[in-house]
């Protein structure tokens, strides 16, 4: 009797790793988080979590093509801090980043987007960890009941999905780089009147976001995590609740750059460098990996690959990114590139 149940469990057990395999090859959509997960295990070397900004600002290509470290964009639009522990978690799973980088663009609220928490939860393979994920979110955000399967088993929701497959759904997307979206678009196009700047003023955070930021410093503490913190160059912040995140962390000795008081060290003009007001395009994104790729390797024990066989996958994807850059643009990366390295010099 029990070989039996063994057996039907077993049935059951490869029936739903073939059902969640497929449905993420032929009906979800491809994100730069769901791309983290076609890296090999252990060739990460730096964990990078946050919201859209992350895979706009970060080109992951470029980082390795300058220094050779490997950087995995744990990054989903509109991503809400209330996912991190979880993402750090998958990260364990599979690799053992040297470092890990905390975007804190989203930290100052409990952000709640429909379509966004969707496709961070179906970029998340089916597991125990996904699934206190989706009941955290449940609970965090007071989703109906009523609705909770179409979270728990979001494939359900794509169940017609089928009657319009394309080519593209059994291809990667060619817009992500390693994690890494090209916006060649230039600020020109959404006019930016306000300048970058930062201010002291302080203001208390909800009591849900500071718990949900210190059960964040515990899961470092107790797991011995090395951390970065920052704060992006960009509009949009809410920078009274920012500076009392900042306090917090400082309180707790760990590490926080502000890159908007760093905007001249970065050479960010707001008239050329940003897609909109959240975001930089190529232009300011080669600029800001530029400055912290260096650091980075600066000021961590960062290995570089680039003479390793098994990497050459990263020297692929820079070789399409700049190929692709200059179809957009009209121009050559290799010249913008040398132009932006002589600011750094």
């Amino acid at each position: 009797m029990m070989k039996k149940i063994l057996k039907v469990l077993l049935f059951i057990s490869i029936f739903l790793g073939l059902f969640f395999s497929v449905f993420k090859v032929l009906w979800a959509d491809e994100t730069p988080l769901s791309s983290f997960y076609r890296e090999p295990k252990n060739s990460i070397d730096v964990a990078y979590f946050g919201a859209s900004n992350v895979y706009a600002h970060f080109n992951s290509p470029l980082a390795y093509n300058l220094y050779g470290f490997t950087t995995g964009l744990l990054s989903t639009g509109g991503g809400s801090s209330i996912a991190t522990i979880n993402l750090i978690k998958e990260v364990q799973k599979r690799q053992n980043p040297k470092l890990y980088i905390f975007d804190l663009v989203n930290s100052t609220s409990l952000v709640f987007s429909e379509g966004d928490i969707r496709k961070l939860i179906d970029s998340i393979p089916f597991s125990k960890n996904r699934t206190e994920l989706v009941t955290k979110i449940m609970k965090t955000f007071n989703i109906p009941k009523e609705d909770y399967y179409s979270y728990y088993f979001s494939e359900f929701v794509y169940h017609n999905k089928w009657k319009n497959l394309k080519k593209e759904n059994f291809v990667h997307d060619e817009t992500i780089y390693k994690g890494f979206i090209l916006s060649e678009l230039s600020s020109s196009i959404y006019p930016l009147e306000e300048e970058i700047v930062w201010n002291d003023d302080a203001k208390k955070l909800d009591e849900k976001v500071e718990k949900e930021l210190k059960s964040l410093i515990s899961y470092i503490k107790e797991n011995n995590l090395n951390v970065l913190f920052v704060i992006p160059a960009r509009l949009g912040i809410d920078i009274p609740r920012m500076n009392s995140v900042v306090s917090i962390l400082e309180e707790n000795n760990l590490p926080v750059i502000n890159f908007i008081k760093k905007i001249d060290e970065l050479n960010i003009d707001i008239s050329n460098d940003l897609y909109n007001k959240n975001h930089l395009n190529i232009y300011g994104a080669t600029k800001y990996t530029l400055y912290f790729a260096k650091y980075l390797k600066e000021h961590y024990n960062l290995p570089d690959h680039r003479s390793d066989d098994g990497y050459s996958s990263w020297d692929k994807e820079y070789e399409r990114l700049k190929v692709n850059f200059n179809k957009l643009t009209n121009k050559n990366y290799d010249d913008i590139l040398k132009e932006y390295q002589n600011l750094y010099n």
